[in-house]
């Protein structure tokens, strides 16, 4: 349950539905740890089946996780029931929490009519429109760049350097043997 995302909406902070800031951070934790999908977990040596939305913790652990004492968490709890955010389903030290909305909070709507052409226009003439309130002048008329996107180079070919060209020690050092090779360099550091 540590893996994916979840999406929030900013407002969740000014909701009526949490007495403070400590239920809206336990509230969070948990629809963040509740499974996006049915799964099988064992947690505490309990194999335990847990529906999309549901989360399972003990009391003992969400009270250390957000170190407070575990009467407060159960406080907090309560009120998340009371709320209707949460459902608490009690085992044996133990308990399953389902997101009640968990699928209002993380599924996300498709727009089916709309199409990534649209889109692309919608925004192209929102620029269009932007710039020119901005500038607001009859002599400038802002026209929205076009980009270019390079077109990428298939990794499987060869890449070919260029030969650099060599410098006179170089050229030297191939024409003439080793002693010839020093008094020539000797020669060319005293001049």
């Amino acid at each position: 349950m540590t893996e994916g995302w979840i999406a929030l909406h900013r407002k969740i902070y000014e909701s009526k539905d949490f007495n403070n800031q400590l239920e809206v951070a336990v509230f969070l934790y948990l629809v963040a740890m509740a499974s996006h999908k049915p799964v099988q977990v064992v947690y505490r040596k309990k194999q335990l089946t847990l529906k999309r939305g549901q989360v399972a913790i003990a009391f003992k652990d969400l009270s250390k996780k957000f170190n407070i004492t575990e009467r407060k968490m159960r406080t907090i709890i309560k009120n998340l029931i009371i709320s209707k955010n949460l459902n608490q389903t009690l085992t044996r030290n133990l308990s399953i929490y389902t997101i009640v909305k968990y699928s209002k909070y993380q599924d996300m709507p498709v727009k089916t009519d709309q199409t990534l052409t649209d889109r692309t226009t919608t925004i192209y003439t929102n620029t269009t429109s932007v710039c020119k309130n901005m500038l607001n002048s009859k002599n400038m008329i802002a026209k929205p760049k076009k980009i270019n996107i390079p077109i990428l180079q298939n990794l499987n070919s060869k890449i070919i350097e260029k030969p650099r060209e060599k410098n006179e020690f170089e050229i030297m050092r191939e024409k003439l043997d080793s002693e010839d090779y020093e008094k020539w360099v000797l020669r060319q550091l005293n001049s």
